[in-house]
């Protein structure tokens, strides 16, 4: 690729050798076709497939894993689509690209026929674009729910290239997203086979050798194992704040929320060493009585005072629980006993019950917690290291994406 200055004429900043002069530039009204797709009351679709019934593609259809689908009968031809055509939303999440599926759409989305000079996979990458989302969104309004007319849409302008030069560009976009895909893929697999060793170690399905006679496993309550502190935060000594995530564990407040909840004044917020639990009792999906997560930042911070804050006797037996109540199973099966809801939702749990509830069937040796705990440690050290890669894929993608269009 070569670099040139977009300054000096309407093309973008890098370019594939072997292609020169300017880029055509019009309003997408000049260019393509809309046409708004049907709505069709909840009553008169049809929940499984049929002969004679077309997938029906709503707002539903792109909500990640869900299961909801739709079909109906009869619909005009205006409103069908193919694997060819380019769908987007025009009102809610407005925007949103989709190609690459058959059926009758909702009227929430626009159907954008384009002419054969214009390659698909190019005109889907544009309308993708942060810089034609952007738009889209101002146009769409600012109301309880934006709605994109067609009007509205075919004011934005739309930069293309020769078709040659179209279609080495989407190639090569296809190319960074396969990789991408491929990436996530790996770590995918990666993340389901610690889940499954994790759920054969808690069934003492696998064993991990010591050089003294293998011991058996015992059930333990948290309080026989660990001890809750409530040590605070002296002439605000340590000013990180950390909240609990359900994916990210322990971490700095600021950067998983963007700003600080806490208090101006911290002094009564409690410590959380390094390899300390907490439990925090915000409910959250998949685990609506709260999580349990350790301290894996190194780093010395304080949480909010309503938290539990606990020390196990070894850094190596936290590392296990805190892998045990990463499960939203094992967290629910342990907490549904112990709390009791008040009035608006709250939870009603002290700390002391949280810490005498049922027991764990957990490794005392301290070898083999510590075996069991490198083993993990090893699998979380390379699916960081292909979570590092695939930032890097999405960031050279972001890159090239700003670089190639117009």
């Amino acid at each position: 690729m070569k670099k040139q200055d977009k300054s000096m004429g309407n093309f973008p900043n890098l370019r594939f050798p072997g292609f020169e002069g300017e880029w055509e530039i019009n309003r997408f009204q000049e260019v393509v076709k809309i046409n708004q797709g049907l709505q069709i009351p909840i009553s008169d679709r049809l929940v499984s497939p049929r002969d004679d019934a077309y997938f029906y593609i709503t707002n539903e259809f792109l909500k990640d894993n869900s299961e909801k689908k739709y079909f109906i009968k009869n619909p005009p031809l205006s409103v069908l689509c193919n694997k060819e055509d380019i769908l987007m939303t025009r009102t809610g999440n407005t925007g949103k690209v989709v190609t690459g599926v058959e059926g009758a759409f909702h009227n929430n989305f626009f159907k954008v026929s384009y002419p054969k000079n214009i390659i698909k996979g190019f005109l889907y990458n544009f309308l993708k674009l942060p810089s034609i989302q952007n738009q889209i969104s101002k146009l769409a309004g600012t109301s309880t729910i934006p709605d994109l007319n067609h009007s509205d849409f075919y004011r934005i302008k739309f930069s293309y290239p020769e078709l040659e030069e179209q279609k080495k560009i989407a190639e090569f976009v296809s190319f960074l997203d396969s990789r991408i895909q491929t990436q996530k893929k790996i770590i995918e697999g990666l993340s389901l086979q610690k889940i499954s060793i994790i759920k054969k170690l808690f069934e003492n399905k696998i064993k991990f050798k010591t050089d003294i006679k293998t011991q058996n496993w015992e059930r333990k309550k948290l309080a026989e194992i660990s001890e809750e502190h409530l040590n605070k935060n002296p002439n605000n000594k340590y000013n990180e704040v950390f909240s609990v995530a359900k994916h990210k564990g322990v971490i700095n407040q600021i950067e998983h929320l963007g700003r600080s909840f806490s208090a101006k004044e911290i002094l009564h917020y409690k410590l959380v060493h390094p390899g300390d639990l907490v439990y925090t009792k915000s409910p959250t999906s998949d685990f609506p009585f709260g999580i349990i997560k350790q301290n894996r930042t190194g780093r010395i911070g304080v949480v909010s005072p309503l938290y539990c804050v606990f020390t196990p006797k070894t850094y190596a037996l936290g590392y296990l629980l805190h892998e045990y109540f990463n499960s939203a199973v094992n967290t629910f099966n342990y907490l549904n006993p112990l709390v009791q809801k008040g009035a608006k939702n709250t939870m009603n749990i002290n700390n002391e019950t949280f810490l005498n509830g049922a027991s764990i069937l957990l490794p005392m040796n301290e070898v083999e917690q510590e075996k069991i705990y490198k083993f993990l440690l090893s699998i979380d050290k390379k699916i960081n290291l292909e979570n590092e890669l695939l930032t890097q894929y999405e960031n050279q993608k972001k890159y090239l994406l700003q670089n190639l269009f117009v």
